[in-house]
């Protein structure tokens, strides 16, 4: 037959994709539908290409914002010193109130317009109210603010037609949010007020001391409370002493007395030194003579015998010299010196040493305790002072109080007014607006890469579509799977002219065999058939 009838349902179209293990269904798929993958491919990337030649060139400008708590948030209280609230690190409600505050629309109209904000929109045109909105509206579109995470980094990103523009937008948006920051920081007119209130404060304690010196050359007074203060120390130093000076004449009499009853039982005078002294002339001169005899004694025993009278002589002589030599030398004479006791003289030397300090001391108290009187004579005299000058003093002490408060909350707000000036705010910029000349859309080679594998992905697509809605036989393999019977032949797919040629020819001869096959196989379950089919060039 010429053509198989369509069928809504056929299997094998399924199973010829889905077999696993085998590329080869795939392949024949793509070849099937070669021209429609080639068409959507080349098609796809000529889009991309034509977007990327003809699509206008979009710049961006970057610039990073720091949240941070170098200055603390100050609350401006009458008194001297200012509240403060400290937070301990960067919140993320802070940095949320940063990012709104960014995106604000009256930054945006100071960017779009500057000064608007401080215009009246009243006398404006409708024209002008509309061309402002859409500015806006625009401005916002291509604004991009976020936060980056894990950080107190803010990033702002802005995308316009030139990158002078999108740097300058920028610039503005961070002039303006700097100085709002600055108004946040602190009011505007904070530093005029405490000038004025300081000035005023000046006027009327330089009145007060005016009047407050007045009154003191009128009265004769140079300060009642020094010389009050001052009396009062004196009075006090001099009590303090005058009690000492007791204390030590108290210790004094004791301590004569004491030293007078000792010094009747010290000796005046006493034994230092008791020596001891030899008779060494005699002695040395019986030395001397028992050593003559010896020496005598021994040359007459070289002439006589010692029974010899003059050797028994000699011998006499030398016992008597000997026993004379040992009464002298038992003999001795005693030498005692005597000295001043100085126990007695250093008793008798304080004695009079204290007896001239009591007296020294006595005399001391006595000036003291009239120096007390004539101070304390002068320390009621000033506390018997008029109450005008305690008023005056007292209002010239408030006055000063309250001018070197609003002085100093003067200075401190002067100093955070500098501080705003050079950006010294909760919010640092960690990143200026940058300037780039390379285009953010689009991006030539990015935008081809991804458009070439787009337009693969959107042909495999389609030709998986239309391999899945084909409802007619491809091969061989899907005839025998749906009609379950074997196949003899393929035939090529011709044109109609030829095919219907062929098929004229060739019809008997089939029609032949396939009665012939029949014929012979009578016995068997099935028949095989010989199917002609719609389907491409498949070799045997």
């Amino acid at each position: 037959m010429e053509r198989s009838q369509p069928m809504q349902s056929l299997p094998g179209n399924k199973s010829s994709i889905q077999e696993s293990g085998s590329l080869r269904p795939i392949v024949a798929a793509g070849l099937r539908y070669r021209r429609m993958w080639l068409q959507v491919v080349l098609g796809v990337v000529c889009i991309t290409l034509v977007y990327v030649a003809l699509a206008p060139r979009r710049y961006r400008s970057e610039m990073d914002i720091l949240v941070q708590n170098k200055r603390g948030d100050e609350q401006i209280t009458p008194s001297r010193i200012n509240g403060e609230i400290t937070i301990n690190g960067v919140t993320e409600e802070q940095i949320n109130s940063e990012i709104q505050l960014l995106t604000s629309p009256e930054l945006a109209n100071e960017v779009v317009d500057p000064g608007w904000t401080s215009e009246s929109a009243v006398g404006k045109t409708r024209a002008q109210l509309s061309a402002h909105d859409k500015a806006v509206e625009n401005f916002t579109k291509h604004l991009t603010v976020s936060m980056v995470r894990k950080s107190d980094v803010i990033r702002v990103e802005y995308v316009a037609s030139d990158p002078k523009t999108a740097t300058d937008t920028l610039n503005r948006l961070l002039a303006a949010f700097l100085k709002k920051q600055q108004d946040i920081a602190q009011p505007p007119g904070t530093a005029k007020f405490f000038t004025d209130q300081a000035a005023s404060y000046k006027q009327q304690l330089d009145q007060a001391q005016q009047q407050l010196a007045a009154y003191q050359q009128q009265n004769k007074i140079v300060s009642l409370p020094d010389s009050e203060s001052a009396l009062d120390r004196e009075i006090n130093d001099a009590q303090t002493e005058l009690r000492s000076t007791d204390a030590q004449i108290s210790e004094l009499t004791q301590q004569l007395g004491s030293q007078t009853a000792h010094l009747h039982s010290i000796p005046a005078r006493q034994r230092t030194q008791e020596r001891t002294i030899p008779n060494d002339y005699s002695i040395e001169r019986l030395n001397t003579m028992l050593a003559e005899l010896e020496n005598k004694r021994t040359t007459l025993l070289t002439k006589f015998t010692a029974n010899d009278r003059l050797v028994q002589e000699v011998d006499k002589q030398i016992a008597d010299t000997q026993s004379a030599l040992t009464k002298a030398q038992q003999m001795t004479s005693q030498e005692h010196d005597t000295d001043v006791n100085p126990v007695w003289q250093a008793v008798t030397g304080s004695i009079i040493q204290n007896e001239t300090e009591r007296a020294a001391l006595k005399a001391k108290r006595s000036a003291l305790a009239g120096q007390i009187g004539t101070m304390q004579g002068q320390l009621s005299n000033v506390e018997g002072s008029t109450v005008d000058f305690n008023s005056l003093r007292q209002k010239v002490a408030d006055l000063q109080n309250n001018y070197q408060l609003y002085t100093e909350k003067r200075d401190e707000a002067q100093i955070a007014d500098q501080m705003n000036a050079n950006r010294l705010l909760n919010v640092a910029v960690a990143q200026s607006p940058t300037y780039s000349m390379m285009p953010f859309r689009p991006k030539p080679l990015v935008d081809t890469v991804l458009g070439t594998f787009t337009a693969l992905f959107f042909a495999c697509f389609l030709v998986f579509f239309a391999e899945i809605g084909r409802n007619t036989f491809a091969s061989a393999l899907e005839v025998e799977r749906t009609l379950e019977l074997p196949v003899l032949a393929e035939v090529p797919l011709m044109n109609r002219g030829a095919r219907l040629e062929k098929h004229a020819e060739s019809l008997p001869v089939f029609v032949g065999m396939a009665s012939a096959e029949a014929e012979d196989t009578e016995e068997k379950a099935s028949a095989p058939a010989l199917v002609g089919h719609r389907m491409g060039p498949i070799s045997l």
